[in-house]
C-alpha cells in the first residue's frame, strides 16, 4: 500500500526538511495539475537543485522568497533537470544565471529542452496539423491544441549553452552521500532519477507518481516508436532494483513509501489500458475516436490533446505485439483493427 509521512505541504517560497539534507519547495502550475515539487539538497557549502519550475512570474518570487530566507548566502552551484517539460526545465536557464549554476541533464532531454525554447517554426506546425489530422481530430480540436502547443516556449527561459550530460548507472557525490542516475524512458525519451542507497532515497521527477500515471504519448516527429514499451520496460527495472523501503520524493503530488506497490499499479492500469484499447478496435476506428471513448470527458484542451498522444503511444505498443494493425485512408486517417 502507499504511505504518505509528511501531513503539512510547503507553501509558496517555503521549504520543509523530508530527509537528512533534502529540502522540499512546491512551485505553482497554471494547470488543473497546479503544482510541481523541486528538492533542495545541502551540497557542502552550496546547494544541488533538483528541477526549477516554470518559467511565470509566480515562480520567480516563490524563488526570491527563498533564496532571501533559506539559502543563507550559500549558492545553488548545480541544477540537475529530470527532462525537458516545462514545469521541471522552464526556470533552468534563469536560475543557472542567477546562481552562476552548472546545468546538469541527459544528453537527450538538453537536446529537446534548446529545441523547445526556440519557439514553432513553420515545419513544426505542418507537422503538428498533419499528425492530429491522420488521429482524425477535428479542425477545431487541431487549432485549439495547436494555439497551447505553440506557446510552449513562452514558459521556459533560454537553455544554457553547457551542460554536464548525465547518463544510466552514473555515480556522483551530494552533500558526501553517493547517488546514482536511472534513466526511465516512456514519459520523456531520457529521463534522470536519481536515488541515494546511503538515504534510501529516490527522486524520481515524472517516472514514478502516487497517485496518477505518468502521461506516456506519441507525440509529432516519433514516428513508429513505441514510448509504452519502454515506460513498461523501465517500472519492471525500477521494481526489481529500488528496495520496497525506498523513500519517493516525486514531481507531483506527496513523498511516499510504497513504490512496489505503485510500480505494480501503474503495470496493472497500462494493462487494463490495452485490453480496452483492443477491444475498441474490434471496429476499425481513428485515434481520437479511441481516445473519446477511453478516457473522460471532462478534460479541458490540454487534457484533450493529450489523451490522444496516449492513446496513439498504447496503440502503437498494440501493433508491436501484433494484436492490431492500421490502415490509411484516403484522406490520409489512420484506422485501426483488430489484426
Amino acid at each position: 500500500m502507499i504511505e504518505y509521512p509528511f501531513t503539512k505541504i510547503p507553501k509558496n517560497g517555503e521549504v520543509q526538511l523530508v530527509a537528512p539534507g533534502i529540502y522540499w519547495i512546491r512551485m505553482p502550475l497554471p494547470f488543473r495539475l497546479n503544482h510541481v515539487n523541486l528538492w533542495l539538497l545541502e551540497d557542502g557549502d552550496s546547494w544541488t537543485l533538483i528541477d526549477t519550475g516554470m518559467a511565470m512570474e509566480e515562480a520567480r518570487k516563490a524563488w526570491t522568497l527563498i533564496s532571501n530566507s533559506h539559502l543563507q548566502k550559500r549558492l545553488i552551484k548545480r541544477i540537475i533537470v529530470t527532462h525537458f517539460h516545462s514545469d521541471h526545465a522552464g526556470l533552468a536557464g534563469w536560475l543557472t544565471e542567477k546562481f552562476d549554476s552548472q546545468l546538469w541533464m541527459s544528453k537527450t532531454e538538453w537536446e529537446r529542452t534548446r529545441l523547445l525554447t526556440g519557439g514553432p517554426d513553420e515545419a513544426w506546425t505542418e507537422n503538428v496539423f498533419s499528425f492530429f489530422r491522420s488521429a482524425g481530430c477535428s479542425e477545431e480540436m487541431i487549432n485549439t491544441t495547436h494555439s497551447l502547443w505553440s506557446g510552449y516556449n513562452s514558459r521556459m527561459s533560454p537553455t544554457p549553452d553547457l551542460h554536464t550530460t548525465m547518463y544510466d548507472g552514473m555515480l556522483f557525490n551530494i552533500g558526501g552521500k553517493s547517488w546514482e542516475v536511472m534513466i526511465g524512458r516512456g514519459h520523456a525519451p531520457e529521463h534522470v532519477s536519481i536515488y541515494c542507497s546511503d538515504l534510501n532515497v529516490l527522486i524520481a521527477g515524472d517516472q514514478v507518481l502516487p497517485k496518477i500515471s505518468p502521461n506516456v504519448s506519441l507525440f509529432p516527429g516519433d514516428g513508429g516508436e513505441n514510448p509504452l514499451g519502454d515506460f513498461l520496460k523501465t517500472t519492471s527495472s525500477f521494481r526489481s532494483k529500488l528496495p520496497d523501503t525506498t523513500l519517493v520524493l516525486p514531481s507531483h503530488n506527496e513523498p511516499f513509501y510504497g513504490i512496489h506497490y505503485r510500480l505494480d499499479k501503474l503495470l496493472e492500469h497500462h494493462d487494463e489500458r490495452l485490453e480496452q484499447m483492443a477491444l475498441l478496435c474490434t471496429e476499425s476506428s481513428t485515434a481520437n475516436t479511441i481516445a473519446s471513448k477511453s478516457f473522460s470527458s471532462d478534460l479541458d484542451s490540454l487534457q484533450s490533446s493529450l489523451a490522444v498522444t496516449e492513446t496513439l503511444a498504447h496503440l502503437n505498443h498494440l501493433i508491436s505485439l501484433r494484436r492490431i494493425k492500421r490502415e490509411k485512408s484516403k484522406d490520409g486517417v489512420w484506422f485501426y483493427s483488430i489484426l
